[in-house]
């Protein structure tokens, strides 16, 4: 069976709803652009300083810890870095990112809306070449669907939205929970891109989130560790050539 890139997907700011995109420019040894290119944080998890390098996921606002950030949807516009914010489908806020007012706009947005969630003043961040993964280094996340469509069916019961697992790639066609199989290194093809396998991804209980409702309404870790009796969903790539791919590309297992 073909397998086929289904999806590409990047959260502009880390912690909020990500974005299908139609294609993505990829560059050796980059994340997908914009990917995770602004964070949010409070004084109190990043003290008087900010932020001016990459740093660990705790010290940002995430949905492990603010999960009301789950409520709002976004929209954004690369050529400007202009993100909207939307809420139950309408757009009640837009600002330029990389503008300190519109940084404003969306901070002041966000302080009124989780004003009973977080201790602090939240604040938006970015530092020149830098993107926020879970990771230091530049690696794009996989997804393979039959082994999320497998998790939910077969173990927990109920649908399980591949949302939940914040991949930028989601591929169809490949047997369920095989990707556990590829090795380091191996090489893995899209459209014309070259990506390198790198190690499967350990799940938090970030994924415990519903990302339609904000509340936590499955221990993900848990029904992973009781059902296959390992912790992770999905694989980190590295991509070690330049590409561009769409959805609806073969992907081949080298």
């Amino acid at each position: 069976m073909t397998v086929e890139l289904k999806a590409i997907r990047r959260y502009p700011v880390k912690g909020m709803r990500g974005i299908d995109m139609p294609k993505a420019t990829i560059t050796a040894h980059k994340m997908i652009p914009d990917d995770r290119r602004f964070v949010i944080a409070t004084q109190s998890s990043t003290g008087q300083d900010g932020v001016h390098e990459w740093a660990r996921k705790s010290n940002f606002l995430q949905l492990v810890n603010t999960p009301k950030l789950a409520e709002l949807g976004t929209e954004y516009d690369d050529a400007t870095s202009t993100l909207t914010v939307m809420r139950n489908g309408r757009a009640i806020c837009k600002g330029k990112l990389d503008d300190a007012m519109g940084r404003t706009v969306i901070e002041d947005f966000l302080k009124a809306f989780l004003k009973n969630d977080i201790a602090g003043t939240p604040k938006i961040y970015s530092v020149p070449d830098t993107q926020f993964g879970d990771m230091k280094e530049p690696y794009i996340s996989i997804l393979n669907l039959a082994s999320i469509r497998d998790f939910g069916e077969r173990i927990v019961q109920a649908e399980i939205d591949p949302m939940r697992f914040r991949g930028n790639l989601l591929i169809d066609g490949l047997a369920p929970w095989k990707e556990l199989e590829w090795e380091e290194d191996q090489i893995i093809k899209i459209n014309d891109g070259t990506f390198r396998v790198v190690h499967p991804i350990t799940r938090c209980k970030a994924t415990s989130i519903n990302p339609d409702t904000a509340v936590s309404d499955i221990n993900v870790p848990l029904m992973l560790r009781k059902g296959v009796n390992h912790l992770y969903m999905g694989m980190y790539i590295e991509p070690v050539s330049d590409a561009v791919i769409t959805p609806g590309d073969t992907v081949t297992i080298a």
